[in-house]
């Protein structure tokens, strides 16, 4: 009996010496899991600049089929200006007039494009596409907390849900680019170069030649007039946009844009990460805390133990002298 209850002893002693091994292993758990969140937050970023190339390219391309096409749409588009200055004695005006009429249907046919084309098609097919792998990763995360929390018990799993839940809003809508304006409205805010006087005076030389002739027959088309000044519009305004600076500042504007969208979804799933891993931190630490807690009560008992055990040593000893 007596030795049945030093073997009792003993056991509960290497019962005491798991329990710390199972606080150590839950802590190398966790440590594991804090690095496999790393390792998503990583595959998000990659995956985001691989789409954000992916949407610049198919942008690019787009906008140049798009260019090929606006001659013949500003064609149109000029049929339907109008100025009440005459051609003859306020050129100035009238060819002011029907430049900002120029700037006004270039900018709305590139607010179409940014919209139709780059927000509605490219942008939406390749943040689909991210976006799937950001809820899957993060779903991931939080589906290792809800593992977790069958061994050790705590609420993480749920506020960690939550963070998810939220950032759904910073996946939606992109109408707060360019200040409100929108994607389109955003490209189509640096058109304002043709409104500056260096055009103004290059359409009227064009045009100065078209006046003299007519004086010079003894007529005077003024609708010919009116047409010659829109066409010269179209042709040096189009020159400009195509040539100059103009398409090199909507090419910069766009990859602004890129890069600020695609940035805002890895931030916002990178909240979460490090959201994650702070409150894997918090574990570690409650861990630790309870691994000391462990060891302290260890030594407590196994002290009790050895005593009790030296005290039924003892006892046997006695009893072995008696019977002896």
């Amino acid at each position: 009996m007596i030795q049945k209850s030093v073997d009792g002893l003993h056991q509960a002693e290497d019962t005491l010496n798991g329990k710390v091994k199972i606080s150590e292993a839950e802590k190398l758990k966790i440590l594991e899991q804090i690095g496999e969140a790393s390792g998503r937050d990583v595959r998000i970023r990659i995956l985001a600049n691989q789409m954000r190339e992916q949407a610049f390219e198919q942008a690019a391309e787009s906008l140049g089929e798009w260019c090929e096409e606006l001659g013949d749409r500003m064609v149109d588009n000029s049929q339907r200006w109008y100025s009440e200055h005459s051609p003859v004695w306020n050129q100035n005006k009238l060819i002011q007039d029907y430049i900002n009429q120029f700037v006004r249907d270039l900018s709305r046919e590139l607010d179409k494009w940014g919209n139709e084309q780059l927000q509605d098609i490219i942008l939406k097919e390749n943040l689909e596409t991210l976006n799937t792998n950001v809820d899957y990763e993060l779903d991931a995360i939080q589906a290792k907390f809800s593992n977790l929390e069958q061994q050790i018990q705590t609420n993480f799993s749920e506020q960690l849900k939550i963070s998810i839940d939220g950032i759904t809003d910073d996946f939606m809508g992109l109408g707060g680019i360019g200040g409100g304006l929108g994607i389109g409205g955003a490209l189509a805010a640096g058109l304002i170069v043709f409104t500056g006087v260096g055009l103004i005076a290059v359409i009227v030389t064009a045009v100065a030649t078209a006046i003299a002739s007519s004086f010079g027959l003894g007529m005077l088309d003024v609708d010919g007039l009116h047409e010659q000044v829109k066409q010269k519009v179209l042709e040096i305004g189009l020159d400009k946009f195509t040539k100059d600076e103009s398409i090199d500042k909507i090419i910069d504007k766009l990859e602004e844009i890129l890069h600020v969208v695609f940035n805002s979804r890895v931030e916002s799933a990178n909240r979460v990460v490090a959201q994650a891993i702070t409150l894997y931190e918090h574990l570690i630490e409650q861990q630790e805390k309870v691994h000391q807690e462990t060891l302290e009560q260890r030594e407590i008992e196994k002290a009790w133990i050895y005593q009790k055990c030296q005290e039924l040593e003892r006892s046997v000893s006695e009893i072995e002298e008696v019977l002896s």
